[in-house]
């Protein structure tokens, strides 16, 4: 099995990107090819038959005739194996195979190059599919041997790059089975051409081209008629041909399936060979591709490149990968006839050896395979923890670690406890917190007393108690932190501890860890981890006021993700979710929406914790509500309660009842946020609960003191909070609490000292923050109106407060045809019994559709159902 040494991915095979080198047999399959030129190149040519009926030569032999076309001459080949069915190897090589097209894909060749593409396929192939939109040349993509990586994942990129990336990119595709795709559909469009086993057929004339001028006409005739035109089994009888001078005297007597005339072939041609070849063959058969270098570790030999110049008019059945046939791979047929003959001592010893190659050369992947195909899990194991254990989900993302784990039977993947640590880690970043308490449970079990164990299990059990939004206190094992080895689970625990003092709301010792934690991230090289440090700091510098030095760092973090990433990952979109709390805190409300709608995929399906999430939830549901109204804000916070539920965050679960208790207020609904706020014990709630719950708290009870005329019981309690948040350095908090102080004095009708008003103005017109001036709403008008000459920067936000004060907004709820019948009936105080005849429709279902209408409206009774639908312009008013 080969390296590719020319970039930084070594796990990558040679003869992988491109064709077996042509083989001198090979005759040109001139009917087939003229056809193909006769007819149009539709989208996809696709070539299905069995094993040894010249797939491969055909796409070879064709893609030198595209060559000699300039216009269609950018080509990209990628020979396929069984490995390649994971999703995230098949994009990286697909990736690789484009670029040498010329195809430029930025971050993408890097990520590819080093296996670290993001956990989200699709967000791979969205980046893939936008580079192809910017080609500068249409290129075609040879698949061969699509058969070894049928699966739903794999099968969905091909269609989508398919039916998305077209005309940009056409395919052909070689497979022993017809693909799962919507073919017919695809060939009523005329998108398909394929080419059946049929059609591949030898026919006598090519028979005869390759069994030479000299083969008998008799011959050429029983070896057709035998054979049916099978390419491969046409070749093995030539090479027998030779290996007999001549003769084919015994073909004629043998009888059986055309199956059977190969296998009886293969076993008289090998047997021609000397016995120093025929056991080289067989050694080496297990492998899907080698070199000189790799067959003798396997056979504990230093032979083989003799061997292989020996076997070299073996060209049809051991195929050169590269022009200097350095690199060898065999034909499937071959394979299958040799594996079989291979012992099973012998088998787990070429394993074995094959699996010590390739983790010296960085292939973990492959070798863990071979260990467990040798039967060696124990070597398995070990192999996943030289290539990092836990830190590989840092190092080279998700879906790599995956790999590695998923190769791995249930019960080994429950009993190992490195095995069971990684897969902790995965359940963590992944939301599955069930499963991540399972498996650390498991692993607890297994530990052992060994100290590194011990010390990896702590790591973990910290990481993803974090994303448990625990913060425990317990003591770290002896030695951690003493090896520098160890720098990276250093610098991962002080993540987790500037989280938890985030959580507390002590802002100048969780800014000194987290910087801590990134000059050690930096140390270790580890972008990735670097980049959530950059995450966590701008959340930090924003929440202490430092809006500026936030924004900054937000800005130049986006670029350093998609330098190293790319445009399309998931950590590009954790980061958008501060970049849309940065566009709102500017008052750049629409420009949330994208960065939210990314954000929110990579919270729910690939990463996140409470933190980021709250923020996010908070300013999707505020835009929302501005936006679209009341109805949709409540749903998008019972999205977020479902994922609060998924993910056991009653802290979360604690701020959307708050978020709703704000919602209803600012909808008019009061009798719903009261009862809301005494179910969810709001009006209890003291300073010492965490910062962010009593942050919500304290703004939605305000905005319901000051709806039912107890202004001076929400100034009081806004002036409290305010010091409370501000005492701990958190300044934005603080602000949004002192602005809806000023509307509360407003309303009580206390007069406002101005040096205290603009004290409280001031900061929010030098950081660029108007954002946090519309959230409060119109009710902030009579306050601000009166410093316009003091504070130029304020009269933009008034001109947008009073265009929202003349023309609020109305949202239509889509109601069905009959149920807006029933709220106009309804509108105009009739009762159930006279709707229903009026409609002429039962009673019952007149209560159904009043249900929907309570619903749609987010009310619990016909009065408010009426004044929400009047609020809303639903209804006319009456006369």
């Amino acid at each position: 099995m080969s390296i590719q040494p020319t970039s930084s991915s070594t796990w990558c095979w040679i003869g992988k990107l491109t064709p077996p080198h042509t083989l001198l047999t090979s005759k040109v399959r001139e009917t087939l090819l003229a056809s193909l030129r006769q007819q149009p190149s539709p989208p996809l040519l696709l070539v299905v038959a069995p094993a040894g009926y010249g797939k491969t030569i055909l796409l070879m032999q064709w893609r030198q005739e595209l060559l000699a076309r300039p216009a269609l001459a950018h080509l990209a080949w990628l020979s396929l194996d069984e490995a390649d069915a994971e999703p995230n190897r098949f994009l990286a090589y697909l990736i690789l195979a484009l670029e040498r097209a010329g195809l430029e894909l930025g971050p993408l060749s890097h990520l590819a190059a080093t296996q670290s593409l993001d956990a989200q396929p699709l967000r791979t192939l969205s980046a893939l599919l936008h580079a192809l939109s910017h080609a500068e040349h249409p290129i075609t993509l040879l698949l061969d041997d699509y058969h070894y990586v049928t699966c739903i994942e794999v099968d969905h990129i091909v269609c989508t790059l398919l039916e998305q990336a077209t005309p940009r990119l056409n395919l052909i595709i070689a497979s022993r089975t017809r693909p799962a795709w919507p073919l017919a559909r695809w060939k009523t469009k005329g998108w398909v051409q394929e080419v059946s086993a049929h059609q591949l057929s030898l026919s006598e004339d090519e028979t005869r081209s390759i069994l030479g001028a000299h083969a008998q006409t008799s011959d050429v005739q029983h070896i057709h008629r035998t054979t049916e035109g099978w390419a491969v089994a046409v070749q093995l009888a030539r090479l027998w041909r030779e290996s007999h001078d001549g003769n084919v005297y015994g073909l004629g007597a043998f009888c059986g399936c055309v199956t059977d005339v190969a296998d009886y072939l293969a076993e008289q041609v090998l047997g021609s060979l000397s016995p120093q070849c025929q056991l080289f063959l067989l050694e080496t058969s297990l492998l899907e591709r080698f070199n000189a270098e790799l067959a003798d570790a396997v056979r504990e030999r230093t032979d083989s490149a003799q061997l292989l110049s020996q076997l070299s008019h073996l060209d049809a059945l051991l195929m050169p990968l590269d022009a200097e046939r350095q690199w060898f791979r065999y034909h499937g047929l071959l394979r299958d006839f040799l594996g079989p003959r291979v012992g099973q001592s012998q088998a787990r010893r070429i394993h074995r050896a094959a699996a010590h190659w390739l983790a010296q050369a960085s292939d973990w992947v492959q070798a863990v395979a071979h260990a467990l195909k040798a039967k060696d899990t124990a070597l398995a194991i070990n192999l996943v923890v030289q290539a990092g254990g836990w830190a590989l989900v840092l190092r080279q993302g998700i879906r790599y670690a995956q790999s590695l784990v998923q190769q791995f039977d249930e019960q080994t993947r429950r009993n190992a406890p490195d095995l069971l640590l990684l897969q902790a880690y995965l359940h963590a970043k992944l939301g599955e917190h069930a499963l991540c308490t399972q498996r650390l449970e498991l692993a607890q079990k297994s530990l052992q007393g060994e100290p590194r164990l011990l010390r990896d299990f702590y790591v973990i059990r910290t990481l993803s108690n974090a994303y448990l939004d625990r913060f425990a206190h317990d003591e770290p094992p002896p030695g951690l932190g003493e090896h520098p080895e160890e720098l990276l689970a250093q610098a991962t625990l002080e993540c987790v501890n500037t989280l938890h003092l985030l959580t507390r709301g002590d802002m100048p010792n969780a800014l000194r860890s987290i910087r801590t934690a990134q000059v050690q991230m930096q140390l270790v090289a580890s972008p990735r981890g670097e980049s959530y440090c950059c995450l966590h700091e701008a959340q930090l510098l924003a929440l202490s006021g430092k809006m500026q030095a936030s924004s900054a760092l937000i800005n130049s973090t986006l670029a350093f993700v998609h330098s190293h990433f790319g445009g399309e990952s998931s950590l590009k979109a954790l980061i958008g979710c501060l970049k849309a709390r940065e566009d709102y805190w500017q008052g750049h409300w629409e420009q949330t929406t994208p960065w939210l709608n990314d954000g929110w995929t990579a919270l729910e399906h690939a990463d996140g914790w409470l933190e980021v999430v709250a923020g996010t939830a908070e300013v999707t549901w505020r835009t929302t509500l501005q936006a679209k109204g009341l109805h949709p804000a409540l749903h998008e916070l019972d999205r977020v309660s479902q994922l609060a539920s998924i993910r056991n965050w009653p802290r979360l679960q604690q701020l959307i009842n708050a978020w709703r208790v704000d919602a209803l207020v600012q909808g008019g609904m009061l009798t719903q946020a009261r009862k809301e706020a005494q179910q969810a014990d709001l009006l209890t709630q003291s300073p010492q609960q965490d910062w962010r719950n009593l942050e919500a708290a304290s703004l939605a009870l305000s905005r319901l003191h000051i709806a039912t005329g107890a202004s001076q019981v929400a100034f009081n309690r806004l002036q409290r909070d305010a010091a409370h948040l501000h005492d701990k350095g958190l300044l934005l908090p603080s602000w949004r609490l002192k602005l809806l102080a000023l509307v509360a004095l407003h309303k009580a009708q206390i007069p406002q000292q101005t040096d205290d008003v603009l004290a409280t103005l001031l900061p929010l017109c030098e950081n660029a923050v108007p954002g946090l001036l519309l959230e409060v709403g119109p009710c902030l008008l009579p306050v601000l109106e009166d410093y316009t000459e003091a504070l130029p920067a304020l009269q933009p936000v008034i001109s947008r407060l009073r265009s929202w004060r003349a023309q609020p907004l109305r949202v239509k709820i889509p109601f069905s045809p009959k149920e807006s019948q029933v709220l106009t009936l309804l509108a105009c105080g009739q009762p159930n019994k006279a709707i229903a005849q009026a409609l002429d429709v039962s009673e019952n279902t007149v209560k159904f559709h009043l249900k929907n209408i309570y619903t749609k409206l987010s009310v619990d009774n016909r009065t408010s159902a009426i004044n929400m639908a009047l609020r809303q312009g639903l209804i006319a008013p009456p006369l």
